[in-house]
């Protein structure tokens, strides 16, 4: 396999207690392996210039399984996702990372896509999605630092709070403590059950982003510990 991935996720020590996109050989990162203004929509119906989305790597659905049973919470497994240099994507090692330092550090689930194909885009544009699960009394007040209300998604009954997340800037750094650099400027989605907090973002806010962002939270499945 192939790491293709980033917490472009971003940086585990700095950006996750600093916060912001890049990356950082401590975080989780995926892997391409080879395979055997919002509204309430419909995903399904949905048709756009949005990234295709194929089924995950063979691997994530064990990897899935692993992180639920080290987090001991049902974790956001998806089941469709971008291709990356035209191969399927699943986590490099394990899907579990830390976020945070100091007295917010945490255990999280996560998946950091970084690179992602999309022949809709020059190559230079950034393509970064991250997934995220924490527990709620781990969590941030605001998933990502200072973000703007951008409406509400309902996804397979799902209420989904969207969230504009700024860049990165020098307040945010000094600011951030959980790790929420990693959702510089993304579209943020996120929701809370059963005491954990589920978040998936995508980089950039264009329409063609809210279609990748409700799709691939169409896609999650919960994996039960």
């Amino acid at each position: 396999m192939r790491a293709a991935l980033v917490l472009v996720a971003c940086a585990l020590a700095a950006a996750l207690a600093a916060g912001a996109c890049t990356h950082n050989d401590a975080e989780p990162r995926s892997s391409s392996t080879q395979p055997p203004t919002p509204t309430t929509t419909d995903a399904a119906e949905n048709v756009s210039d949005a990234p295709v989305l194929t089924p995950a790597g063979p691997g994530l659905v064990q990897q899935c399984q692993q992180a639920a049973t080290t987090l001991s919470f049902a974790v956001p497994c998806p089941t469709r996702l971008p291709l990356i240099a035209g191969q399927p994507v699943d986590c490099l090692a394990a899907c579990v990372g830390t976020a945070g330092g100091g007295e917010t550090e945490a255990q999280i689930f996560v998946l950091d896509v970084d690179s992602y194909d999309d022949n809709q885009r020059p190559s230079e544009a950034v393509r970064h999605l991250v997934i995220e699960a924490r527990k709620q009394q781990d969590a941030p007040p605001n998933p990502c630092y200072q973000g703007a209300p951008a409406g509400q998604l309902e996804v397979n009954g799902l209420q989904v709070t969207l969230l504009a997340c700024p860049p990165r800037s020098l307040e945010a750094e000094a600011n951030m403590r959980h790790g929420e650099g990693a959702h510089a400027e993304h579209l943020l989605g996120y929701w809370d059950d059963h005491g954990i907090r589920y978040v998936v973002s995508v980089h950039g806010t264009t329409d063609d982003h809210h279609s990748l962002l409700e799709q691939l939270i169409s896609s999650i499945q919960l994996t039960e510990p």
